[in-house]
């Protein structure tokens, strides 16, 4: 072949498969856009904690689903992926970590896009594809640690090597498809135990496909001995697949009984485990609104559209699924050059149809019928993931057959469908979608000593996972060093366990002169439903602060909070050493978040927090119980003031109790104004008198800059 043979099929491919590189360029985008914006949440944490044991513990823990609910195929993908990210230092990092699963994400488009264009047309398929690289649902999950978006693609290329199995022209062709077939299905079932709902679908459709070539061929039959046969091209017609129909049907039958035969042990601890653990509930309950919830799963998922919209959006999208699945090809329809399951004289139900209707009717059917021995089978939105691209393929059909009918409906009705999902897409990478804000945590903790260097700190929390996903964002070893987190308590928590398991390790980390200790709190439930630990810190030591980043809850408490002498300060200390009341002296004040915006949709919406510490010193006895009065003021007045805590320090510890020369660590939050102009403010600092009114002056404690977020 010439070199300009060679260019001229080179552009001809280009020219000709554009749509499709789009496509997959389009869900490569979207997936790989904005990697780390959310944290790793609780699951994801489970899941790196399993992928960094070695394969063989995984497998022996995980393989009879009593440690975790999962099974190991995941997990061993997981483990193999870091540690080749290792080699490259990156078996750290969130992007590389999860772009994994966005390489799965664009596999599960390619593999709906291959499968579409072979069962129901080229047109169908860039639709269907197209839909698939726009379903919020289906970018959320490949951007996730999770078992779900892998189990997918798996099950989607299974369904695409049962397509060429069995269309395969030569027995070796067909050998390789039926095993990748196998490998497929294998790697979804052993990675999400809810994969094996698509098993009968698979068995069903292989049925059909022998059916229909067996329809076929005895229709072929006919034609060619009719006397009024007019076409020479049908005298010796090509038809391997229906001559070999039986043959094809035996194959595939063995790989799907082999499939049947690897997933066996999985599938009998599963049964055990479910035998014992299962909560009964009523088959087919809640039948019509479970379909409707995963309709909109499926396509626009948590849009945040006012309810008119949104239920106006999925009732077009259930049309179009609708009629993808019953309405048939119209008999004009002229068949083109690319595969389709149209011809001239189309049946009443085409093979796509049939597809459609295993793939997404026998999951829901069986997922309906399990209600009965637990009724939480629709409760998550990802636990029926994998029928999301079998659904856009249905709804992608129903446009391009409405499309047939009058051809400016296609275009319409696809168009819509594509805006509709492209508009839901957005709300992915918005604060209403985080879950679980480890990284704003840990960053808070971690700047807070930063500025403290005089005041050694600490973190606990209730849990091992919670923990990881801590230290996960504490992110340079001189800061894991400097915050050690620790996980001091095991089993359910009582009140009875205080003296034996809480007050113990907390009085060990005082006594190792630990100044601020950090209570990180999330997933409570089944360990201390009746915080426990948070009851005990708060009736001992004052609080610093408290932050509630998404799904947590982060509490300083000062361990050390009376002091001898003036520890090591910040960078934004403010030496004042003035006198405030009387021998009340102010020495000393820093504005830890010298930067803030005013508005704050991370750690306690809507407004900003600047978080303030005073150091107060007694020079005699004091006749009040004073407390501080501090505010962020402009020329137009205040635009932040303190936040009253009870167990703050000059509450548990007032000043009349102080003795002469002691010096005392207090920290208070200012509340900002969430419409503060951008600009630097001073913060200014007073005492106030037991019944609330200003005694003496006030000084100027710092500034701080207020800038837009």
């Amino acid at each position: 072949m010439t070199t300009t043979a060679v260019k001229f099929r080179e552009t001809s491919l280009v020219r000709r498969y554009w749509p499709e590189a789009l496509i997959l360029l389009v869900a490569a985008l979207v997936r790989c856009w904005r990697l780390d914006y959310h944290s790793f949440w609780f699951d994801e944490t489970v899941s790196l904690d399993w992928a960094e044991d070695g394969p063989g513990y995984i497998w022996q823990s995980t393989f009879t689903l009593l440690k975790d609910k999962h099974p190991p195929g995941y997990y061993l993908l997981l483990h193999a992926w870091q540690n080749m990210l290792e080699v490259f230092g990156l078996q750290h990092n969130d992007v590389a970590l999860r772009t994994l699963g966005a390489l799965l994400g664009v596999l599960t488009v390619l593999g709906l896009l291959l499968l579409v264009r072979r069962v129901s047309g080229r047109a169908t398929g860039l639709l269907a594809a197209t839909l698939a690289a726009l379903a919020p649902v289906l970018v959320w999950y490949s951007q996730e640690l999770r078992m779900f978006q892998p189990a997918t693609t798996g099950l989607v290329w299974a369904a695409y090597c049962l397509l060429r199995g069995w269309q395969g022209a030569t027995r070796l062709s067909r050998v390789g498809w039926w095993l990748g077939m196998v490998a497929a299905f294998t790697f979804a079932l052993y990675s999400y135990l809810f994969s094996a709902l698509l098993l009968p679908a698979a068995g069903l459709t292989l049925v059909g496909l022998w059916a229909a070539a067996r329809l076929e061929t005895t229709r072929t039959k006919k034609l060619l001995h009719s006397p009024n046969l007019q076409s020479p091209n049908l005298q010796s017609p090509n038809l391997p697949i229906f001559q070999s129909s039986n043959l094809r049907f035996l194959e595939g039958a063995v790989a799907l009984l082999f499939t049947g035969l690897l997933f066996l042990p999985l599938a009998r601890n599963a049964w055990l485990v479910n035998a014992s653990e299962g909560a009964p509930g009523q088959a087919f309950m809640d039948f019509f609104a479970n379909l409707q919830r995963q309709l909109q799963i499926f396509t626009i998922w948590r849009a945040p559209w006012s309810v008119e919209l949104v239920g106006m959006a999925a009732a077009f999208l259930a049309g179009l699924v609708l009629i993808g699945i019953a309405a048939p090809w119209p008999a004009t329809r002229q068949a083109s050059s690319e595969p389709q399951p149209e011809a001239k004289h189309a049946p009443a139900f085409s093979l796509d149809q049939l597809w459609l209707l295993l793939w997404i009717g026998a999951p829901l059917l069986i997922g309906n019928l399990l209600l009965a021995t637990s009724d939480t089978i629709f409760k998550e939105d990802r636990y029926f993931l994998f029928l999301a691209p079998f659904v856009l393929w249905a709804a992608a059909r129903g446009a391009v057959v409405m499309g047939a009918w009058w051809r400016p409906a296609q275009w319409v009705a696809g168009g819509g469908a594509v805006l509709l999902l492209a508009a839901a897409l957005p709300v992915l990478w918005s604060p209403t979608m985080l879950r679980e804000d480890w990284r704003a945590a840990a960053h808070y903790i971690a700047h807070y000593q930063e500025a403290s260097p005089g005041l050694p700190g600490a973190a606990i929390s209730h849990a091992d996972y919670t923990n990881k996903a801590l230290k996960w964002y504490l992110h340079s070893p001189a800061q894991a060093e400097a915050i050690p987190v620790y996980f001091p308590y095991g089993g359910v928590l009582t009140p009875e366990d205080i003296e034996r398991s809480v007050a113990p390790p907390i009085r060990g980390l005082a006594a190792e002169e630990v100044a601020t200790l950090w209570l990180v709190q999330s997933h409570l439930e089944g360990v201390d439903d009746k915080r426990v630990v948070q009851s005990w810190l708060s009736q001992n030591f004052p609080v610093v602060t408290e932050q509630f980043p998404t799904g947590i809850q982060v509490s300083g408490y000062a361990l050390q909070h009376r002091f001898a002498a003036l520890p090591a300060l910040g960078a934004t200390a403010v030496h004042l050493d003035t006198e405030l009341a009387p021998h009340l002296r102010l020495l000393a004040c820093e504005a830890m978040t010298p930067e803030v915006a005013a508005t704050d949709a991370r750690l306690h919406p809507p407004s900003g927090w600047v978080h303030v510490r005073l150091w107060w010193q007694a020079t005699g006895a004091v006749d009040q119980a004073y407390l501080p009065s501090v505010q962020m003021v402009g020329p137009e007045g205040v635009w932040g003031d303190r936040l009253d805590r009870d167990g703050e320090v000059l509450r548990r510890d007032p000043p009349t109790q102080w003795p002469a020369g002691v010096i005392v660590r207090d920290e208070v939050d200012v509340n900002l104004n969430p419409v503060t102009p951008v600009g630097e403010y001073p913060i200014v600092v007073g005492v106030r008198d037991a019944s609330g009114a200003d005694v003496g002056g006030k000084v100027e404690c710092g500034r701080v800059r207020i800038i837009a977020r």
